[in-house]
C-alpha cells in the first residue's frame, strides 16, 4: 500500500535493459511493485484493495520524496492492492467494482470520498473474505463502455446499462448473468 515516485525523465532510455527499481527505492522485504502510473498532478485515481476498501485521490498525493515510499492504502491481512483506475470526472463518472463471485456494483464517483483512507467500496461478508475478493475496479464515464473479461469472452456494458447495477457505496452489488460470474478483469473503452 505504499507509493514510490521518481521523475520520468531520469529513467533510462529505451535502449538497454533498464535498471532495477530497488536502485531508486527501498521497499520493505518481501514486497513487490504492482503497477505504475503517470498523470498530471490534478489527475484522479481510485486506489482499492481486494477486500473492497478504497478511495479517490489526486496524483499529486502519490508523489513523495522518500526512498521508502509514502503510505497510501492500509491493507488488512490477506488483501492486496488492485490496479488503480483513472477518474476523469468526479461529477459524471461511475466507479465499478466486481468480486470473484460475480457481484458487480456501480456507484457515483462522487459517493467515494476523496483521500479518505479505507472507505468501503463494495461489501464482502467477513465469512467469505478467505475465498472471495475484489478482482478489479474501473471508472466509467458517459459515452464509455465497461468491458467485463471472463475467460476468452468479453461483455460490453454501456454507461446507461450500468443503471441495473447501481447501488449505495458499501453494499453487495448485483450478480452478473450466468456464465459471466468468473470475472478476470475490467477495462474501459
Amino acid at each position: 500500500g505504499r507509493a514510490y515516485s521518481t521523475l520520468v525523465h531520469t529513467l533510462p532510455s529505451a535502449r538497454g535493459n533498464g535498471e532495477p527499481l530497488t536502485g531508486r527505492f527501498s521497499p520493505a522485504a518481501g514486497t513487490s511493485f504492482v503497477t505504475l502510473a503517470s498523470a498530471e498532478p490534478s489527475g484522479r485515481f481510485v486506489l482499492a484493495s481486494t477486500h473492497g476498501y478504497g478511495f479517490v485521490t489526486r496524483f499529486e498525493n502519490l508523489i513523495g520524496r522518500n526512498k521508502a515510499g509514502k503510505a497510501m492504502l492500509n491493507l488488512s491481512a490477506g488483501s492486496s492492492v488492485l490496479q488503480p483506475a483513472v477518474v476523469a470526472n468526479l461529477d459524471t463518472d461511475r466507479i465499478v467494482a466486481v468480486t470473484s463471485s460475480g457481484n458487480l456494483l456501480a456507484i457515483a464517483a462522487s459517493d467515494l470520498p476523496e483521500l479518505d483512507k479505507g472507505n468501503k467500496i463494495i461489501e464482502i461478508p467477513k465469512a467469505k473474505l478467505s475465498t472471495e475478493r475484489v478482482v478489479a475496479v474501473a471508472a466509467v464515464g458517459p459515452g464509455q463502455t465497461l468491458q467485463v473479461r471472463s475467460g476468452q469472452r468479453t461483455m460490453g456494458l454501456k454507461f446507461n446499462e450500468l443503471d441495473s447495477y447501481l447501488g449505495a457505496r458499501a453494499t453487495r452489488g448485483h450478480l452478473l448473468p450466468r456464465g459471466w460470474q468468473k470475472v478476470e478483469g475490467l477495462s474501459v473503452e
